[in-house]
Parts: structure tokens; C-alpha cells; sequence
């Protein structure tokens, strides 16, 4: 199991102190598409703009940036 970290920048731009344990980046990654699907849901449901350029940055344990995923990335046309 590896550490990572899931940064939202978005409008409130939570950052992760607490990290999660995941098997690999796959994993990870995976993580992040679900988060970030669940956000573009909150926002659409709220009747909020959603912004493309929202991101969420995926840190390994020593806090660099392996992975972005732009939420305008999940969203079709």
C-alpha cells in the first residue's frame, strides 16, 4: 500500500492532510474520478456553474503531484 493525497481546487480548494492508503497510482486515480464525479454532481444538483478547470492533483507520500484530473476530463458534451 502507498500514501496519497487528494488536493480539491475548486471553489473551496480543500487541501488533503490526511492522505489515503491505496494499493498504486491506478487505484489512486480511480479514487479521484469517483470524488470527482460526486463533486460535479453536488454542483449540478445545486444548480451551480460547473468549471471545467476544477481539478483535483494526486500527491504520493513525499507530497508531489503524480496525477491531475481536470473535472472538464469526466464531463461530455
Amino acid at each position: 500500500m502507498a500514501k496519497f493525497y487528494f488536493n480539491v481546487y475548486n471553489n473551496d480548494t480543500p487541501i488533503d492532510e490526511v492522505g489515503q492508503d491505496l494499493p498504486d497510482l491506478a487505484g489512486a486515480r480511480a479514487e479521484a474520478c469517483t470524488a470527482a464525479a460526486d463533486l460535479i454532481r453536488e454542483e449540478i444538483q445545486a444548480g451551480r456553474r460547473l468549471h471545467r478547470d476544477h481539478r483535483i492533483e494526486i500527491e504520493d507520500a513525499d507530497r508531489r503531484v503524480v496525477h491531475v484530473l481536470s473535472f472538464g476530463e469526466l464531463v461530455v458534451d
